[in-house]
């Protein structure tokens, strides 16, 4: 194999790995827009609530009203957590927000997100289109919570929301991501066969024939 094609081989590699970087799916999964004004302590959003959701907030508040607190006055301060969090619960004892996006059929997307909570025994679902993938269990310290849920080829309706919570307060949420980071099994068979080319060509390259 020449050293042009070895090139193309490598490039073709790396661009099979590429989707690794995906990009995430959700919008402001940190809980930083600014449209609000900013606040120092909390700004409750949502029906029943004091506001409005703010136009960049990014999900909706389908049920009663959360709020966008400040990292470290509610719950414990989470370092790479900026300067905002969300409590699912405003006022009352149940909360919830969700974002719709759109899927490819037959494609693996990874959820992650830290939680904690405000208060104790807070308990939340993560679901999709309303099927559970998994429970957050509120501790004093922030988790990471890791999940998956296969595409359906059409949008889907990605929500956390308050099944135990009270005194107008519940689970903590930050860093919320939907990504396609993890390669899918057809990608990793191509990239071994094509770090198997590579090896061969050098292998060729390297073998020394005697007349």
């Amino acid at each position: 194999m020449t050293f042009r094609a070895t090139l193309f081989v490598t490039a073709l590699v790396a661009g099979i790995a590429g989707p690794a970087a995906a990009a995430n799916l959700i919008v402001n999964g940190g809980f930083e827009n600014t449209g609000f004004g900013g606040t120092g302590s909390y700004y409750n959003v949502g029906a029943g609530g004091d506001h409005a959701v703010p136009a960049d907030f990014g999900f909706a508040v389908p049920v009663n009203n959360v709020d966008i607190i400040a990292n470290g006055v509610y719950a414990p301060a989470l370092a790479g957590g900026g300067a905002y969090n969300l409590d699912l619960v405003g006022y009352g004892s149940t909360g919830q927000i969700a974002q719709t996006f759109a899927t490819k059929l037959g494609k693996t997307y990874a959820v992650s997100l830290q939680y904690a909570q405000n208060g104790s025994g807070r308990v939340a679902d993560v679901s999709v289109n309303g099927t559970a993938i998994g429970t957050l269990i509120g501790t004093g310290a922030f988790q990471t919570f890791n999940g998956s849920f296969v595409g359906t080829g059409a949008p889907v309706t990605f929500a956390v929301t308050e099944t135990v919570g009270g005194g107008n307060a519940g689970i903590v949420l930050d860093n919320i991501s939907v990504s396609t980071a993890v390669p899918e099994p057809a990608s990793w068979a191509l990239m071994v066969a094509g770090f198997g080319l590579v090896g061969f060509a050098y292998r060729r390259r390297s073998t020394v024939v005697v007349a």
